[in-house]
């Protein structure tokens, strides 16, 4: 019994396709499949990346600023003031003496 299209790979309709006579590349034949809108992925496999794509979207992102997690911010900020306030002091204490 021949397989549907939902049920054969993309590699398995490649080689339908090339064994009819095609003349395309791999990649070439992809490409006009996927432009015509089909998309000759196993349905199971399909629905396993949608499904483990949703659940990566589901997931809280941390808040960025500049590309950075803003808790590397913070603490990178509380490090530089610190610094800052360490050599005032330091400053202070010289002159002072």
């Amino acid at each position: 019994m021949e397989a549907t299209l939902k049920e054969k790979t993309a590699n398995q309709l490649y080689k339908d396709y090339k064994d009819e006579g095609g003349t395309l590349n791999f990649s070439g034949w992809l490409n006009r499949e996927k432009k015509k809108g089909v998309f000759p992925i196993n349905k199971d496999i399909n629905e396993e990346v949608y499904m483990a794509l949703n659940g990566m979207n589901e997931k809280s992102k941390p808040n960025r600023i500049l590309g950075f997690p803003t808790s590397t911010l913070v603490i990178v900020g509380v490090v530089i003031v610190g610094a800052v306030v360490i050599s005032q002091i330091m400053k202070k204490k010289s002159n002072g003496q």
